[in-house]
């Protein structure tokens, strides 16, 4: 018995040992025991820390009334600012226009002057008409009294004159025809005056021989097909056949034409020439009547060709509208397109502007459309710019822009306006106001 006590005394937590394994078996079961414990702790103390998060989480997610109208309410204001420019202002107007080689004049020998009278060539006067040679290119500037072409060894030139050589122009005749003649070959410094104006008599024959001699061709006589008739007292007298010469309005004349080819026979024009010189039209929006006008200058540019030119206003014309025979329209000319394809301008209705070219324009420009930029109104100098976005108009009538100082205080500034171009605007403080290059303006929030 006391034994028994002992034992119990020694070991209260072990309780006899059943029948069947081993005391290594027992060591095993207790270690399996003590890792479920731990297991069981493990997987408490996980499920706490994962509630203590959720519950984390979601006390992030409730937001007290007050908060939630704070993250509602609009951002506070910005101010947007732009610098005060120091620059040259220009304005201008841009437009498209068509160069055009202003009149054309075409020549068409009929008949083969005789030149035998006086020692010069053998022509058969009255022969058919054959392009023997071409003096001229096309695009070429030529001034008066210089051959452009040849035709069965005869020259064609042009004269200066506003009367068209309607007739040969001989001996014993008279009229406002000859005295243009007389007029021309004294510009030429080969006549000097002697006959009655208008009649051609003994100092304008020895004017034409001069005239010929400087062409350097035979001196064209009467007694031919082409002097037969007419006023002629004698036949061999040196005359001007109008196959030959033709009257010009403007001289020099450009060459924009040689149809023929040497050797054929004439039919038609052997040459075809514009007077007066390139001419520029310009299609104007008519919403900036009134914003260009006359003297104003001109930049052309040809983007096909890399070529400028330099020009200035000479007139601004009436509505022109394409195709309407009934509008306002400044000319017939002008409603039609310049190349002959369509209706000017796209048939969209504007006020055509004509320049003044300044200097020599290159004359492959003719047919060419054209940009044309204006200058419209400059300042002389640098001024003060700002966008136009930053002055403001007051019920008074008043502008002003609002300045920045660098400490974020506002102030506004009196101010009156002048050019405005690609977006800014002159200004110039008014009164004691101050405003200099640098400073901030408001320009939007």
């Amino acid at each position: 018995m006391a034994d028994l006590m002992k034992s119990a005394d020694a070991a209260p937590w072990q309780t006899a040992p059943e029948p069947g394994p081993t005391a290594g078996g027992d060591r095993t079961a207790r270690t399996s025991a003590l890792a479920r414990r731990r297991r069981g702790v493990l997987a408490v103390a996980s499920a706490a820390a994962l509630l203590s998060l959720g519950g984390l989480g979601g006390a992030m997610l409730v937001k007290s009334p007050a908060q939630a109208a704070a993250d509602t309410r609009a951002p506070k204001a910005s101010v947007i600012t732009a610098s005060v420019g120091s620059e040259r202002l220009a304005r201008t107007v841009v437009l498209r226009g068509d160069v055009t080689s202003g009149a054309t004049l075409s020549i068409t020998p009929t008949e083969v002057a005789d030149s035998r009278a006086l020692g010069g060539g053998t022509n058969p006067g009255g022969s058919s008409p054959v392009l023997t040679r071409k003096l001229a290119h096309v695009g070429d500037t030529v001034k008066a009294a210089e051959p452009l072409v040849e035709f069965s060894g005869r020259p064609v030139y042009v004269l200066p004159g506003r009367i068209p050589a309607y007739r040969d122009m001989l001996p014993g005749e008279s009229g406002d025809d000859i005295a243009q003649l007389q007029g021309a070959l004294a510009k030429l410094g080969l006549y000097h005056g002697g006959d009655k104006h208008g009649y051609f008599d003994t100092a304008t024959k020895k004017a034409v021989v001069a005239l010929y001699h400087r062409l350097g061709y035979p001196v064209p006589v009467t007694g031919g097909s082409a002097g037969k008739g007419g006023g002629s007292k004698a036949a061999g007298e040196p005359f001007v056949p109008s196959s030959e010469m033709a009257f010009a309005s403007s001289v020099p004349v450009r060459v924009v034409g040689l149809p023929a080819a040497v050797g054929d026979k004439v039919s038609g024009p052997v040459v075809s020439l514009a007077t007066g010189g390139l001419k520029l039209t310009g299609y104007l929006d008519p919403s900036y009547q009134g914003l260009v006008k006359e003297g104003m200058k001109v930049r052309i540019t040809s983007e096909t060709l890399g070529l400028t030119a330099s020009a200035g206003v000479s007139s601004v014309g009436e509505l022109v509208t394409p195709g309407d025979k009934t509008g306002s329209q400044t000319s017939g000319d002008n409603a039609s397109a310049q190349d002959g394809n369509g209706p000017a301008n796209g048939g969209v209705p504007y006020l055509p502007v004509q320049v003044t070219r300044i200097g020599t324009w290159d004359n492959r420009l003719d047919g060419q459309n054209v940009r044309m930029t204006i200058t419209a109104a400059a300042t002389t100098g640098a001024v003060l710019t700002v966008p136009e976005a930053a002055i403001n108009a007051g019920a008074d009538a008043r502008t002003s822009v609002t300045v920045v100082a660098p400490d974020g205080s506002q102030h506004r500034v009196r101010v009156t306006v002048g050019v405005s171009a690609d977006g800014k605007v002159q200004v110039t403080p008014a009164g004691t106001a101050r405003l200099r290059a640098g400073d901030r303006v408001v320009v939007g929030q």
